[in-house]
């Protein structure tokens, strides 16, 4: 026992925290007329209560290592548990295409072919969607002290369902569509659309379209018709100055076009083929080849993918990142872009500064309205009865006023984006005009391959 309490000076155990390793620290003990054996290790772990996953030829090598050292040898593991294996989670297998981007190719000259090109897929009634993958169930552990450890399952997962889907009647891991139309992930759940066609133009003969589901024009949409979805809207052609609107996204193969009386709304991302003229809103815009004097605002990105011209002319605003090939022309022409700000804040802010506008206007009047009530009453010495009403009147007025004007003042902060940016991967021509957050640059000669970004106050470049 002498022996065990020598020894026991020259090393030290210490478990981990989540009882699942012993780690092992040797002083030097050779000179200290002593020596140290397994047994005498593991009569202290036993002493522990430490009974599983001992690993005793560690032990042995440490303490030959110790032997032949001056120095100690620390945190050796000389004992492990069996960790517990989590359960994996249940998942869901899509069995369409649920996070469907647009992909056009470049054909040998360098074309965009659109040929192959769709934003819709379209689904069969009955036609399965999901599949439910089960999840798994864990595998339990023990720790070094020979204690079994619970595992952690995986969590159940739930079909997604939405608009016209439903659990299938012969396998209740299956999600199916309810009817045929163009099928979407969206929001958590699976939906399918009933999808309107228009095998050629929207003119007069056609009119315009207002649908709950998904609209595909096979032709052109003319000037001053509408196209109203809930759904996406898919135009095989070119729509001149009309008014698109989808909660989902637009894809038009051709050009949007016109005298700057169009505007397009997308709830979601808008992919272009050109623009010239008109105004673009959504969350993303992508224009594949020029955008010539437009207006467009994407509450993300916008990328604008034309060679020698990407944005010429116009406003383009983004909340993150604006990437072109070529911003502005050769011919200097005025273009403002801008990113950092979310448009729909920027509109917001922009109509309190209107309301606030209008407020002031009629406080001066009130004021001056007040300031003669009391000429009056100094020059009488008290306000006469007849406009005793209309002074207090005037008095309560003005305070809701004030109290309104505080509080606009709260809402007109928009917050900035500082990581937003816009990208040139070709050529920025003088002539642009650069805004990130309240910071302008004004481009007065050529940068290739350049970054502007925001640093503190100021807009820099990087190449």
């Amino acid at each position: 026992m002498a022996q065990s309490d020598d020894t026991a000076k020259y090393f030290s155990i210490k478990v981990s925290d989540d009882l699942m390793k012993v780690y092992l620290t040797v002083r030097p003990f050779a000179k200290g007329g002593v020596d140290i054996n397994v047994n005498d290790v593991i009569q202290t772990l036993q002493s522990k209560n430490i009974s599983y996953g001992i690993k005793e030829e560690v032990i042995m090598a440490t303490l030959d290592k110790a032997r032949l050292k001056d120095s100690a040898v620390e945190d050796v593991l000389i004992a492990e548990g069996d960790q517990t294996i989590f359960g994996e989670d249940g998942r869901l297998e899509f069995l369409f295409d649920a996070d469907k981007k647009i992909k056009p190719q470049e054909g040998a000259h360098g074309k965009i072919d659109f040929h192959e090109v769709s934003i819709i897929e379209n689904v069969e009634k009955d036609q399965p969607l999901v599949k439910l993958i089960d999840p798994t169930p864990g595998k339990p552990g023990k720790n070094v002290f020979g204690k079994m450890v619970s595992p952690v399952h995986g969590k159940p997962c739930v079909l997604p369902i939405g608009e016209n889907t439903r659990v299938s009647e012969k396998d209740s891991k299956l999600l199916v569509s309810c009817v045929g139309g163009n099928v979407r992930y969206a929001g958590g759940v699976v939906s399918v659309k009933s999808c309107c066609t228009v095998e050629k133009d929207v003119d007069f003969g056609v009119g315009n379209i207002a649908s709950k589901g998904t609209v595909v024009v096979k032709g052109n949409v003319r000037s001053g018709f509408i196209v109203d979805a809930v759904g996406d809207v898919e135009i095989w052609g070119t729509v001149e100055d009309s008014i698109i609107k989808s909660k989902g996204n637009v894809l038009i193969k051709g050009g949007f076009i016109g005298s700057g009386k169009g505007k397009l709304e997308a709830e979601g991302d808008v992919t272009i083929g050109f623009a010239r003229n008109q105004t673009i809103v959504a969350t993303n815009v992508i224009i594949l080849r020029e955008a010539v004097d437009c207006t467009i605002y994407a509450k993300n990105a916008v990328k604008v993918s034309g060679d020698k011209i990407s944005i010429e002319g116009g406003i383009t605003t983004a909340g993150a990142v604006i990437e072109v090939e070529s911003l502005g022309s050769k011919n200097e022409v005025h273009t403002d872009v801008e990113v950092g700000t979310n448009y729909a804040a920027q509109q917001s802010q922009m109509n309190t500064r209107r309301e606030v506008s209008g407020l002031k206007a009629i406080l001066k009047t009130v004021d001056k309205e007040l300031n003669t009530m009391h000429a009056i009453k100094k020059a009488k010495g008290e306000l006469p009865a007849q406009y005793v009403n209309t002074f207090d009147h005037l008095l309560s007025r003005r305070e809701e006023m004030v109290k309104k004007l505080k509080d606009l003042a709260s809402e007109e902060i928009v917050s900035v984006n500082n990581n937003a940016k816009v990208v040139v991967n070709k050529v920025v021509h003088p002539g642009v005009e650069i805004t990130i957050g309240e910071s302008t640059m004004t481009i007065l000669e050529e940068y290739k391959k350049t970054t502007f970004y925001l640093s503190g106050d100021e807009i820099k470049m990087k190449k």
